[in-house]
């Protein structure tokens, strides 16, 4: 499930389609207790589930602009399995959204620098420079309920 996560995270991207997404996650998926319970990925936003361009064979291109959220929910028929997630906002800018971003919001753009280091210093995940991360502990997948120190990470 987290090879999953960590593949969309670097798969994502300007120009990227839907459907790529998609059959990336359900092939990494096919052979292994959890399988994708809905699409895994969407718009964020009020119309979140409507809108997503996230689904088999769509040729929807992700482009500058778009907030999106890795949401893989995973679905398990094996009773052995509990189940897991990941599930976090990005959004996806190209140079010059980004210039923008960081002239007028230094401090957003600071944060999402720091996101995008620790996920891939800490984390071993490598984002396209267009990914900007949105939240505070992406691709954060703790295994162990009552260890909240441990998460997992890419070993490469």
């Amino acid at each position: 499930y987290y090879a999953a996560a960590v593949a969309w995270y670097e798969t994502i991207g300007i120009g990227v389609t839907g459907g790529e997404i998609y059959t990336l996650i359900e092939e990494m998926l096919a052979d292994h207790p959890f399988r994708m319970a809905l699409n895994p990925g969407h718009a964020i936003h009020l119309d979140e589930w409507v809108h997503s361009g996230i689904y088999p064979r769509s040729t929807c291109r992700l482009s500058s602009g778009m907030a999106l959220q890795l949401d893989i929910i995973p679905m398990c028929d094996d009773e052995a399995y509990f189940t897991i997630n990941v599930e976090d906002g990005i959004a996806l800018a190209d140079a010059s959204l980004r210039s923008k971003l960081s002239e007028k919001h230094p401090e957003t753009w600071s944060r999402i620098q720091a996101r995008r280091q620790f996920m891939h210093d800490i984390l071993g995940i490598h984002l396209k420079e267009e990914v900007l991360p949105f939240s505070n502990m992406p691709a954060v997948l703790r295994p162990y309920l009552l260890s909240p120190h441990l998460a997992l990470r890419v070993n490469r």
